[in-house]
């Protein structure tokens, strides 16, 4: 078995705080490729809950493993998440607003969400035009594709040559031995 990190946090602005704490949970799982969806089925992209732009509050943003495209980010239903080359790390900054992000939904912060197995100096938040916060991996705001129908796909993948399904350190997704 490999430890797996686990972080629950509560409260937007508890992430950054919590991001930045030593004091983290730690449990120990099965490593999967893609992980089990969460409660709410998995095809069809259920977001529930959307923000005044689009963004959507996952329970969970995790890492996993892409047969294409290794290590990839995952919100917690097993689908891919994309960064946006428009976007900037330094600093932070989101520019995909009203059709883009209907979309490209934003990942968004939650009451409550778990980040497991990822480096939590390479995650943090970005304050967004409509008050929610964003989150970041690398300082790039993260985002789902809509056209993603079910866990794994990257239909999303180089679309327009600006969207790249996010690594686990913030850069581009790519097959082992390209990065």
């Amino acid at each position: 078995m490999k430890a797996v990190l686990s972080r629950t946090l509560s409260g937007p602005l508890a992430l950054t705080v919590a991001l930045l704490a030593a004091g983290c949970t730690t449990t120990v799982r099965d490593p999967v490729a893609v992980p089990q969806a969460e409660a709410g089925g998995a095809t069809g992209g259920d977001l529930g809950r959307r923000s005044a732009e689009g963004g959507y509050w996952p329970k969970s943003v995790q890492l996993g493993q892409h047969p294409e495209l290794g290590q990839v980010v995952l919100d917690g239903q097993g689908f891919t998440l994309y960064r946006f080359d428009d976007d900037s790390p330094t600093p932070p900054t989101s520019t995909c607003a009203d059709d883009c992000s209907e979309r490209w939904p934003p990942v968004l912060v939650s009451e409550k969400i778990t980040f497991q197995n990822l480096d939590p100096a390479k995650l943090g938040v970005v304050h967004r035009q409509d008050g929610t916060q964003q989150v970041t991996v690398g300082g790039w705001p993260v985002y789902r594709f809509a056209e993603d129908q079910v866990p794994g796909q990257i239909r999303g993948q180089g679309a327009e040559g600006l969207w790249f399904a996010v690594a686990p350190d913030g850069g581009k997704a790519a097959p082992p031995g390209e990065n």
